[in-house]
């Protein structure tokens, strides 16, 4: 007989389901945002969201025990389409936002180039730009906020609705290549980005030892296409 995905996810693990927002209107805009400049969803952003709400709802060995997310508009709004079958409050928590961008908050892709020579997120070790996070300081954000989590959910199913360099530090830092002593470096992050709510997961026994089940896994998003898109022009 084959065992069915619950058999095979034992109590002694603690699943850490990692969801990246939907498109945001700085993703469709190409700003650089903040905590205090978020523009939250987009429309496609919300279609995406609902098509993982469909999906989750759909897959009871998915179900949470606790939903987690950022404290920024764009992920507190994925959070609360994608938890809605869960009938579970959704919880935020200011260390999940994504890497803090300083003084370059609000500047586009293009301003951001043409102020300091480079392209943003092209290095991983200093910050973006004064008053920022550096990479190390930015990782050990991350691994303290995700460490604090399997803490107080031990033997729990728990989404945590964050951010696409949440997800990719995670994954950089938490996975190690067969036979590597030491994690792979931020500086020459081999990890793509993950794509708009994509699910990335992780099973973490009780020796905290992180072992990745999947990642970037968006397979909810065929067929969905921005409805904006199809909305006949203004007359």
């Amino acid at each position: 007989m084959t065992a069915t995905a619950a058999e095979i996810i034992q109590p002694e693990f603690t699943r850490i389901v990692l969801i990246r927002h939907g498109e945001s209107a700085s993703n469709a805009g190409r700003w650089i945002s903040g905590q205090d400049s978020c523009g939250g969803l987009t429309a496609l952003g919300v279609a995406q969201a609902e098509a993982l709400r469909d999906r989750l709802a759909a897959d009871p060995s998915l179900r949470p025990d606790a939903v987690l997310v950022s404290t920024m508009p764009r992920a507190v709004h994925t959070a609360e389409i994608v938890a809605e079958s869960s009938g579970l409050a959704v919880v935020q928590r200011g260390d999940l936002i994504e890497r803090t961008s300083g003084e370059a908050e609000g500047l586009t892709i293009d301003e951001y180039v043409e102020r300091y020579g480079m392209a943003p997120w092209s290095d991983w070790d200093r910050p973006l730009s004064p008053g920022g996070e550096s990479g190390e300081e930015f990782a050990a954000r991350v691994l303290s906020a995700t460490d604090d989590i399997v803490a107080q959910h031990r033997g729990s199913t728990v989404w945590v609705v964050c951010h696409g360099g949440v997800i990719m530090v995670s994954a950089a830092r938490r996975w190690t290549p067969d036979g590597a002593s030491t994690a792979t470096s931020l500086a020459s992050l081999p990890i793509v980005s993950p794509v708009n709510t994509s699910v990335s997961e992780w099973l973490v026994d009780d020796d905290d030892v992180w072992r990745m089940n999947r990642y970037n896994d968006h397979t909810h998003l065929v067929g969905v296409s921005d409805p904006d898109a199809s909305a006949p022009a203004a007359l």
